[in-house]
């Protein structure tokens, strides 16, 4: 049991250290990303919030037809 405590204490130390040593601006970026591979979503959250997504993403188009493995 209290080395069973001491792994917890060590993991949630080692989490706060982690997170803790995220700037304000890293985690506010981090929120942006479910936008990031959508440009549009991305202008209307811009739009509406302020906030500017650094990181945008160009998904690959689906029309590449390329020959199936499982065929």
């Amino acid at each position: 049991m209290p080395l069973a405590l001491l792994v917890l204490t060590a993991l949630a130390l080692g989490l706060y250290l982690h997170i803790g040593r995220s700037s304000e601006r890293d985690l506010e970026q981090a929120s942006l990303l479910p936008f990031a591979d959508d440009p549009e979503a991305a202008g209307r959250m811009s739009a509406a919030t302020g906030l500017q997504c650094e990181r945008l993403v160009n998904p690959l188009d689906d029309s590449i037809s390329e020959p199936s493995l499982l065929a």
